[in-house]
């Protein structure tokens, strides 16, 4: 089995675990470090004005994530303003000032491009990380960094934090879920929940494997730009663009600070009697809360029972979320609910640039070793 590996680099980003009632609680995370010691708050990019977000907010995002529903393969961060704009009958100059102003508010930090880990045979899972303190998260989210297969995390109000991971098996996870539950001021561990993922249609291409690592060392370029940096044309580098986001081999990861929104989001966890559907639960909550957003279960998501369903809502304030929690519990058919108020999602790159070079190198090893055979 081996011993496990750790990353060499500590560059400290998820998805939702565990309930919290207050807002009273601080919980900062660490900004990118070299080194183990303390670090301080991250960086904050947010403007003087909080971004304060809408319904038109909330139908971008749809639009973006193109099936609809928040899922695990992220979004495409190069659909432009004009398609989305003319998708949701508004003009383009609402939707490019809303995309703006994400940026500008600190909301969307960046874009994380990762692999698809099945394009290696490996598998994903999220587990919720308890925490003895809300202080013990600042190292918390520096030692994860040091745990090989972490690739982010999501940090959530009061002691509970979710970690997403990737493994080449079952046993494997489970031996990283060990070392981080031995991590100083880890109480208990949650989970964990696999990935369901779609399969990749082929291997990547030398040429892809290219793009690829110029898409991660600048995620937010044009493709006309990207395109130049490989050395190929607009016309090719849009057509491999496609390919590969269509063929699910690369998913676009908003990595977000909910802090620097006026308003506070709440990850929502239903569990509901089979006879309810996910349809009618969707439209219940938006009648009461429009700025829901669906998180997908099917084709690349948590590996849950249809049974177990989750939504973000964004609240008109902290106050609100025991009406959420109120209103949803009288539905007819809701059994259970667990809501999780988010404040970032940190992001840790390691994992996927050292399985990029090892892809790219089984590829030229392998066409050497054709090469040698044609001989």
């Amino acid at each position: 089995m081996g011993e496990e590996k750790v990353n060499p680099s500590y560059e400290p980003g998820g998805v939702p675990v565990r309930r919290c009632r207050t807002l009273s609680e601080s919980c900062e995370g660490p900004e990118k470090t070299g080194s183990l010691k303390r670090a301080a708050s991250p960086a904050r990019t947010v403007s003087v004005h909080p971004f304060e977000p809408g319904e038109l907010d909330v139908a971008i995002l749809r639009e973006m994530y193109r099936s609809g529903k928040v899922t695990l393969s992220g979004i495409d961060p190069r659909l432009n303003a004009t398609r989305v704009a003319r998708s949701l009958h508004v003009g383009r100059a609402r939707v490019a000032a809303r995309l703006k102003w994400w940026k500008e508010s600190g909301f969307v930090r960046k874009y994380a491009v990762w692999l698809n880990p099945a394009l290696i045979g490996w598998h994903g899972a999220w587990a919720g990380v308890q925490v003895d303190h809300h202080r013990s998260k600042d190292a918390l989210f520096r030692r994860l960094a040091l745990v090989d297969g972490v690739v982010s995390a999501m940090d959530f109000v009061g002691p509970w934090v979710s970690v997403a991971l990737v493994a080449p098996d079952p046993e494997t996870l489970q031996r990283r879920l060990d070392l981080i539950r031995h991590l100083v001021g880890v109480t208990d561990i949650e989970g964990p929940v696999p990935w369901r993922i779609a399969e990749p249609k082929r291997p990547l291409t030398p040429l892809e494997i290219r793009i690829v690592r110029a898409l991660r060392a600048e995620p937010a370029a044009t493709l006309s730009a990207i395109a130049r940096r490989v050395g190929i044309s607009t016309r090719t580098m849009t057509r491999k663009y496609s390919e590969l986001v269509e063929s699910l081999a690369v998913w676009f990861v908003p990595i977000l600070d909910f802090t620097a929104l006026t308003h506070p989001v709440v990850s929502l966890n239903v569990k509901v009697d089979s006879d309810l559907d996910r349809a009618t639960l969707s439209r219940r909550i938006r009648s009461r809360f429009p700025l829901t957003l669906d998180f997908g279960s099917t084709g690349i998501g948590p590996d849950l029972p249809p049974q177990e369903l989750q939504f973000f809502v964004t609240l008109p304030s902290a106050a609100s979320l025991e009406e959420l929690e109120q209103f949803v519990e009288s539905i007819d058919g809701v059994r259970t609910i667990d809501s999780y108020i988010m404040i970032r999602i940190y992001d840790y790159p390691v994992w996927f640039d050292q399985h990029l070079e090892t892809i790219s190198r089984d590829l030229a090893s392998g066409s050497r070793a054709r090469g040698r055979k044609s001989r």
